[in-house]
């Protein structure tokens, strides 16, 4: 079977350079003449009740510091390069502190090919969004190792409103369980972005290959309505390990921006995801066969906070939030197992320094 999905995977990647193209985030135009560090810091405090047993951790610690590269490389190749600045080595490969490493080729105004280390195309907008820019998330997102090495290929409408792109990557069981990159996974992906007006869409069809030889099959639409002072996003997530899966492990997960100013945003955010496949009920292996939800897990997420950007620094923002998430575990039988509740207040900033336009400004 991996010989057979390893043939398929070369047959497409080949198919893709012959032809006349995001999450964690696809992106969908190539990024030029960017160099820059980008950092978050946070304050959290939670509150953890597991079944009468509560604890309160607290304090300071750095989420993110990142390393963006972007640029020309002719007029029709161009690189983007992201990497997590991390202390820790990878620990199955060189790249796995790194989210972007790929070229792009540009052969006309509809067509990209794309080839390196990329966000697998998977629809959604919390899933699209920037991990620096998600404050707090759903347990799917926590649980997404979306950063793979792909080859893409993509076609872009004349007014570059829409586009559907084709992919094949490692699987996102890639690195879960401890399975390395040469475990012979692979995702098959077909992911479709639109425009209409003040409505957005990023939707996808996707298939997971797993660890135990087995599928899983994906799909998401994220929906999204876009106006000069709010937006809001619905995502629409159903992932199934058998045929008998349906309408047994899905997430919904909608949030709202409102602009109060130029400056300050406020945000609600909630979202409901469970895994009640029977196939994972019943599976011996002691782990989960759904790689982003836990089996007989359902979570319940939902909070408020604020973004501020001050008007004289727009590189810098300040952010702070209060959510509320529910673990529930059941048996098979729907009888309730276990139960945690943790309460978690954040505070925190984030910064950029646009190394490439501070040199521009000052002609360097």
């Amino acid at each position: 079977m991996k010989a057979k999905h390893l043939t398929l995977a070369i047959l497409f990647a080949g198919a893709l350079f012959s032809a006349n193209r995001a999450t964690a985030q696809v992106v969908l135009s190539p990024v030029f003449n960017q160099l820059r560090l980008e950092a978050r810091a946070d304050f959290d405090y939670e509150h953890v009740d597991q079944m009468g047993v509560t604890s309160d951790p607290y304090g300071f610690h750095g989420k993110y510091f990142n390393l963006v590269i972007g640029g020309n490389l002719s007029d029709k190749f161009s690189y983007f390069f992201r990497q997590r600045i991390i202390a820790n080595p990878g620990s199955s490969s060189l790249f796995d502190n790194t989210d972007f490493l790929y070229l792009n080729y540009t052969p006309s105004k509809n067509w990209m090919f794309r080839l390196g280390k990329d966000a697998l195309a998977v629809g959604g907008f919390e899933y699209d969004a920037a991990p620096i820019d998600v404050l707090f998330s759903t347990n799917y997102w926590n649980n997404f190792y979306c950063f793979q090495l792909a080859v893409s290929a993509a076609f872009k409408s004349d007014d570059g409103n829409q586009m559907l792109l084709a992919q094949v990557a490692n699987s996102p069981y890639v690195y879960y369980g401890g399975e390395p990159w040469n475990s012979g996974n692979l995702s098959y992906n077909l992911f479709w972005s639109g425009t209409f007006g003040h409505f957005k869409t990023l939707y996808s069809a996707n298939l997971f290959d797993r660890n135990d030889n087995g599928h899983m099959g994906y799909i998401a639409m994220g929906n999204k309505l876009l106006y000069d002072r709010w937006d809001i996003y619905l995502d629409i997530i159903h992932h199934s390990l058998s045929r008998d899966d349906w309408g047994k492990n899905f997430a919904v997960v909608s949030c709202m921006n409102f602009l109060l100013s130029d400056d300050f945003n406020i945000f609600i955010k909630g979202a409901y995801e469970q895994n009640h496949s029977e196939e994972d009920f019943l599976n011996l292996s002691g782990t989960s066969l759904d790689c982003l939800v836990q089996s007989g897990h359902s979570y319940t997420t939902y909070g408020i906070g604020f973004e501020y950007k001050p008007s004289f620094c727009k590189d810098v923002r300040l952010h702070g939030f209060i959510a509320n998430r529910n673990d529930r575990e059941e048996d098979i039988n729907g009888n309730e197992i276990g139960k945690t509740t943790s309460l978690n207040a954040n505070i925190g900033i984030t910064w950029h320094m646009n190394i490439h336009r501070m040199f521009k400004e000052r002609g360097l």
